[in-house]
């Protein structure tokens, strides 16, 4: 099987819409107008919450902004923030992230302090991508069988010298064929017949690695970290404390209820975090979104 990945890449992520281009003249509005909007939007909470309201979103209205909406004829600011805002409580609890276990995770808080970051607006930005994150984790997507084996077609044309293997699984028996005529005939079939299995759906889903590196690189990638100490190699000790405490709060590291986070959260388990980024470097970074 052959790859232009270190890791061979789910047919979840694989098939994320792309990110339309951005014409060049919308970055000239685009912050104007997001928080033209943000400022009559804030108004329907108590002048009093503003503040806050501000230092908690500050993260993800920076993220969103490179993300606009578009409706076919023009680009629009995300409206990502303000909507994550109005279902805070709903989405932090259904992705069952804890403020105050985040509060209170002192190698996380160092780790910010190091890194120039605030810790009401990482919280939030980290709950905003959990929340849906977890959802492609935990729930999939849907894809017709159909659209499925037209993108298996189209592989077998672009790689028509990659060999194909086809593997039925009965309980745990399996039935492996080979043959390489033998499978295209099968396909060809499928495709000829118009068969009304084509509008059947499936769920597939991403792994569980993909996710961990899209979470902890998109955190690494988009916030505004700064260095207080001469940057080593790809990543700074604070940062791969950070990615692999985000991996602990969010239950992807896995440990017990009685394990020490230091044995897992610190330069001793280094090897889990640059291994996790070494595997998937080259996979680009969907967009994290509703929308997408």
């Amino acid at each position: 099987m052959l790859s232009i990945y270190n890791m061979e890449i789910s047919e979840f992520i694989k098939t994320r819409k792309p990110f339309p281009p951005i014409p060049p003249d919308y970055k000239e509005s685009a912050e104007w107008e997001e928080s033209q909007y943000f400022n009559a939007w804030i108004k329907k909470y108590p002048e009093s919450k503003h503040e806050e309201i501000i230092e908690r979103l500050k993260y993800i209205r920076s993220y969103a902004l490179l993300f606009p909406d578009y409706d076919g004829e023009q680009w629009y600011p995300s409206q990502d923030a303000i909507n994550y805002y109005d279902n805070r409580g709903k989405r932090i609890d259904s992705c069952g992230l804890s403020k105050k276990e985040f509060l209170e995770f002192d190698i996380l808080q160092d780790s910010l302090k190091d890194l120039g970051l605030s810790p009401t607006a990482t919280f939030e930005f980290i709950a905003f991508l959990w929340h849906e994150l977890s959802k492609w984790l935990y729930r999939g997507t849907i894809e017709r069988i159909e659209e499925r084996v037209n993108r298996l077609v189209k592989r077998i044309d672009e790689r028509s010298t990659d060999k194909m293997v086809v593997d039925f699984k009965i309980v745990s028996k399996h039935f492996k064929f080979v043959n390489q005529q033998f499978i295209k005939s099968i396909i060809a079939l499928f495709v000829s017949s118009k068969l009304e299995s084509g509008d059947q759906i499936e769920i597939i889903y991403p792994a569980k690695r993909e996710i961990d590196y899209i979470l902890v690189r998109t955190i690494l990638q988009y916030l505004p970290i700064s260095h207080k100490k001469q940057k080593k190699g790809s990543f700074t000790q604070a940062e791969r404390n950070l990615g692999l405490c985000v991996l602990w709060l969010t239950g992807e590291l896995n440990h017990k209820k009685e394990d020490d986070p230091t044995d897992f959260c610190t330069k001793d388990n280094n090897a889990t975090f640059d291994k996790l980024m070494r595997d998937y470097k080259d996979m680009p970074l969907p967009i994290i979104s509703p929308l997408f």
